[in-house]
């Protein structure tokens, strides 16, 4: 990717945290409770549909009581993540914080809620493309099915550029960050030719929109 790309890149620091909507956390996989660990009010999460109201069941020698499963975010509650790296690994730390006290959700492998989160709601462009998983998260697709150079922008028909605005508008509307390099080796037989790298901050692809956005442009050339 030496010669004849096109980059829409948007800098600066890299969010690594924000507030999330209660179908966000759904489309992890992940139910809300209200009851009590060892006997302390609290609020927690399971997977979806392996616990009910009013169980009590023993996880890594606690004890948790479900006393109601929540249905939205409690009133004066927020839902925030974000994406930390320890000894070289990504995880996803989500947590509930309240008007009283904040109650630590879960510390999981962002890379496995993304991979359940993509293939429950089929963005199998985000499922097939990905590349690495960390503070950042690279999509990498080469549909180069021809020996040519690539085009220079002004060469770029009409649909092509209509890609490149969607990347503008992701970066600028939903992520704040971001980097988009792209080489196009223009049509044949209906087909266009093209090979695309992008890179986006990890924590804006578990919001449902920001996916669903991303993994319909990655398919609009297709």
């Amino acid at each position: 990717m030496l010669e004849g790309y096109y980059i829409v890149e948007n800098t600066g620091v890299v969010p690594a945290e924000r507030r999330f909507k209660f179908k966000d956390l759904k489309a992890w996989g992940y139910d809300l409770h209200l009851g009590t660990i060892d006997g302390k009010e609290a609020y927690f999460v399971s997977r979806t549909g392996t616990h009910e109201e009013g169980e009590t069941y023993t996880q890594d020698g606690r004890e948790y009581h479900i006393t109601e499963t929540q249905r939205e975010i409690p009133k004066n509650a927020r839902l925030l993540a974000r994406i930390v790296i320890e000894r070289g690994q990504p995880y996803l730390e989500f947590w509930l914080e309240a008007e009283e006290a904040n109650y630590p959700l879960a510390k999981e492998d962002p890379r496995l809620i993304l991979h359940r989160f993509w293939t429950a709601k089929k963005f199998n462009q985000l499922e097939k493309h990905v590349g690495s998983v960390g503070l950042t998260t690279d999509f990498f697709k080469d549909r180069v099915f021809v020996k040519s150079l690539p085009l220079p922008f002004e060469e770029y028909p009409p649909k092509v550029r209509r890609v490149l605005r969607e990347v503008r508008d992701v970066h600028r509307d939903l992520t704040g960050f971001g980097r988009f390099v792209f080489q196009y080796y223009g049509e044949e037989d209906k087909t266009h030719n093209y090979r695309l790298w992008w890179l986006l901050p990890t924590i804006h692809l578990f919001d449902i929109e920001v996916s669903n956005e991303v993994d319909k442009i990655l398919a609009m050339l297709d």
